[in-house]
């Protein structure tokens, strides 16, 4: 604490103190209450003028005077401001203000010192983003990314012709059948038949057949980010008092509700076979086993299990998928050159794809991972929070509880990074795939600092392989059942609020079922 701070409070000092005479003379207990609530705020006061504070450069600082401004751009020009601080700071640290106070940019070199420090902690980081308190969608504990990486991952494979044929059967149902070119939009549509898949991997096979549950978690993955969005409309502090009158917070509560249901009936159902509802098991089955075996009877946090793997495995991966479809009809050069790949794809005995398929889909593979670099779901990766006060490899010293990002977005339309950035290329890593010693990189589901789509480091996307084979899977069956083509010239548009992308809901694109 400064001498300037203490000859600033001087005044203050003095003026309690007289008081505090003129209450001990007249209510002595009066003046006990009032001498400990002033050394509560005076020994607060203090260690806060002792916290070491943030001290970097803030974007739009020289342009915008207020914090609460600049916070406002933030919300609603993300992808502008991304842009100017890359191009401002392309080398160094800098901040942005957000609702939420402000956020650190590092640059891509500090990646390999930081992916395992101590100190930052992805969960908590996305608790923050996705404001867990209300939302209830936060980071998955280690041990649920464990079951992901150790159980589910391993059971792909084995649920290759599993989701085939769900995606297959599903099609014309979820889809549609259309003997003409008819004008169709496919955001909800696309956003049902992934979670129609993944309740089969989440939960159990009698769960993706339950219209109910795949209504309820679907809508669920909607639900949180509209109520993200109302939320951060509102400073931290009226949050706790605002969220009980929003619409969007009511919408969780009801899917919940008819979610908890669902869950149960699964619990039931596997507590009676006394082992797995099926095979491959689901993440119910892994959650459930083993070291997890003393929450198999846990209905609430079964249902906290669910309800998030709902909502991160289904998002990135149901708005990528609409994202490839908008794409394709945008550039619809790629149609017949990814469907004759899909149709010479080796089937097993039921006309499914074998395992050995989704990885030799590689055009499609990387007309995915172009769609994805040009227009991902986020615009920011390896999101971390400071659980401790920390300094960055700089020498920039980090308060406890700043919360610290890697800019993709920018890096993904760097000219230094991608030739010809601002183009789409749907060949672009196919074609990077056929220089010797490249064949296996240059992936979708490919983590580095070149790939930095699906984060970095030991909290890199685990759900990715999982996202991949839907992806591949609905793209797929669609040019197979499909002829597609743009409604019109105009090119659809995401919203983007904060770091968080959204593909245009209300774009059209043409579709007729193919004579084959």
């Amino acid at each position: 604490m400064t001498l300037l701070n203490l000859r600033a409070l001087q005044p203050t000092l003095i003026k309690w103190a007289n008081e505090l005479r003129r209450l001990d003379a007249e209510f002595p207990a009066a003046s006990i209450v009032v001498l400990l609530t002033v050394l509560v705020v005076m020994t607060s006061l203090i260690r806060w003028l002792r916290r070491r504070k943030l001290n970097v450069k803030i974007l739009l600082a020289d342009e915008i005077r207020s914090s609460s401004a600049r916070a406002l751009e933030y919300c609603y020009r993300p992808r502008e401001l991304m842009l100017k601080g890359y191009d401002k700071y392309p080398d160094e640290v800098y901040g942005i203000d957000t609702r939420d106070g402000v956020k650190l940019v590092i640059p891509p070199r500090f990646l390999d010192d930081l992916k395992s420090h101590p100190s930052l902690s992805f969960k908590a980081s996305i608790d923050n983003d996705m404001q867990v308190d209300y939302t209830y969608f936060g980071g998955p504990p280690e041990f649920v990314i464990h079951a992901i990486k150790a159980g589910m991952t391993a059971s792909l494979p084995a649920y290759t012709p599993i989701l085939n044929q769900m995606a297959r059967t599903n099609m014309p149902r979820i889809m549609g059948n259309y003997k003409d070119w008819t004008s169709v939009n496919i955001h909800d549509r696309i956003l049902k038949l992934v979670g129609t898949t993944n309740a089969r991997v989440f939960l159990s096979q009698t769960a993706s057949a339950d219209e109910e549950w795949v209504d309820a978690s679907t809508g669920y993955v909607l639900s949180v980010f509209d109520c993200i969005r109302a939320l951060k409309e509102w400073p931290p502090w009226m949050r706790p008092f605002v969220y009980r009158f929003l619409p969007e917070r009511t919408a969780i509560r009801k899917q919940w509700s008819k979610g908890r249901a669902r869950v149960q009936e699964c619990m039931q159902e596997r507590k009676t076979k006394d082992g797995p509802l099926g095979g491959p098991p689901s993440m119910l089955d892994h959650l459930s086993s083993g070291k997890n075996s003393h929450m198999a009877d846990d209905l609430e946090k079964q249902l906290l299990f669910q309800m998030t793997l709902v909502a991160v495995g289904t998002v990135t991966t149901f708005a990528s998928t609409v994202q490839a479809v908008y794409d394709l009809v945008m550039h619809p050069e790629y149609i017949s050159i990814l469907r004759d790949e899909v149709e010479s794809m080796p089937v097993d005995g039921n006309g499914m794809f074998t395992k050995e398929a989704i990885p030799a889909m590689q055009k499609l593979d990387s007309f995915i991972k172009e769609s994805q670099r040009l227009a991902a779901a986020d615009l920011s990766t390896f999101q971390r929070a400071a659980t401790a006060n920390m300094t960055l490899p700089d020498g920039t010293f980090v308060p406890e509880g700043t919360k610290l990002e890697a800019n993709t977005y920018s890096i993904h339309y760097d000219d230094a990074h991608y030739k010809n950035a601002s183009t789409f290329d749907g060949l672009r890593f196919y074609k990077q795939r056929q220089h010797p010693g490249h064949e296996n990189k240059h992936l979708y589901i490919s983590v580095g600092k070149g790939d930095l789509s699906f984060g970095y480091g030991r909290h890199a996307c685990p759900g990715r392989y999982l996202g991949q084979l839907n992806i591949k899977l609905v793209m797929a069956e669609l040019l197979r059942k499909y002829d597609l083509k743009a409604a019109g010239t105009q090119a659809p548009k995401s919203q983007a609020f904060e770091a968080l992308v959204s593909p245009d809901a209300d774009f059209q694109i043409m579709m007729k079922n193919r004579q084959v």
